[in-house]
């Protein structure tokens, strides 16, 4: 039995004693990196029976060139970096972890609408660069309680930053097709229409899966729908943005702020990104999952994952993704 660890660059030569720990004794454990080669991915993976994952893309090519694969674990409460539909026709099933961070994430959440309300980027320039003292070189701060915080899905997370948000006094909407009225008010929020919660809200924060109907789901058109110029919040995935079209609406004002902790690469070239290096945009490098329990949860749980489904027991596999949630 082969199981390889097909991980981005940024992974390479981690420590992987957790996930030994729970994957089948007899296996033998192959490392793989990716830097971008579709088949160096193929060659390495062709005789693998199972997968483990952060976010190397696995599509229909890569699939139908792997002959032994049963299941693909993805180390990540998302999935898009797999064709599921394209796995599902080869028999392959692909699993996620799919609850392990959500105090981390919603956190974080908190830490980048605080740090760009209360705008600290400028303050720590003012400090730290030009060795300036002074409160009132900034303007333009804006009393928290009463704004209004809309959420783009209302999931496990989105309902964590909800009871954040309303702990600071914000007012909070959200859209969610799976979102009831009953649900959200029990939560302390309301539901409303996508278009309306981007008129509405003075914070937009993105808290939903990436797929083939929201990819892009902010762009020219939904910037100009955003009548009250909000700060604009994404800890889920990179690509629910258009960053060029973000990038027209900072600097047309449309959006005040916007604190990303993911961007539409995993391993973006900072140097020329048009996001990095801008006073209004606060960047962190895909750390909203992070602490120390978190990180070791999810290293187990995703290898847990690949062991119940090789041993025959697939309903103790943590969440196993069905076709009809595939993001391609």
């Amino acid at each position: 039995m082969t199981i390889v660890f097909a991980e981005m660059p940024e992974a390479a030569g981690r420590d992987l004693s957790v996930e030994r720990r729970h994957l089948p004794a007899a296996a033998r454990i192959e490392n793989f990196t990716y830097l971008g080669d579709q088949h160096a991915l193929i060659d390495a993976c062709r005789d693998a029976d199972a997968i483990l994952t952060d976010y190397v893309p696995f599509n229909r090519d890569v699939l139908q060139r792997l002959p032994h694969c049963r299941i693909i674990s993805v180390a990540a409460t998302g999935w898009d970096c797999v064709d599921v539909r394209a796995a599902a026709e080869r028999g392959i099933g692909v699993s996620c972890v799919g609850e392990y961070c959500t105090d981390e994430v919603a956190d974080h959440t908190l830490a980048l609408l605080l740090a760009l309300n209360r705008h600290l980027l400028a303050y720590h320039h003012q400090v730290q660069a030009d060795r300036s003292w002074h409160w009132n070189s900034v303007h333009g701060v804006k009393r928290l309680a009463g704004q209004t915080l809309g959420l783009v899905g209302f999931g496990r997370i989105g309902q964590a930053v909800c009871r954040r948000g309303l702990g600071f006094g914000l007012r909070i909407v959200a859209c969610d097709p799976l979102l009831d009225d009953v649900t959200a008010n029990r939560h302390g929020a309301r539901r409303v229409g996508f278009e309306e919660m981007l008129a509405e809200a003075d914070i937009v924060s993105l808290h939903c899966n990436l797929n083939a109907n929201n990819r892009g789901l902010l762009k020219r058109g939904a910037f100009a729908l955003m009548r009250r110029k909000p700060l604009l919040l994404n800890v889920a995935r990179g690509g629910l943005i258009v960053e060029a079209d973000l990038v027209e609406a900072l600097d047309r004002g449309l959006v005040a702020g916007a604190a990303l902790d993911v961007l539409t690469e995993d391993s973006p070239d900072l140097l020329r990104h048009p996001l990095a290096g801008r006073r209004d945009v606060l960047l962190t490098p895909h750390v909203a999952f992070y602490s120390e329990s978190a990180l070791a949860d999810l290293r187990r749980i995703s290898a847990e994952n690949i062991r119940a489904f090789l041993e025959g027991r697939p309903n103790e596999v943590f969440r196993l993704v069905s076709p009809a949630e595939s993001a391609t």
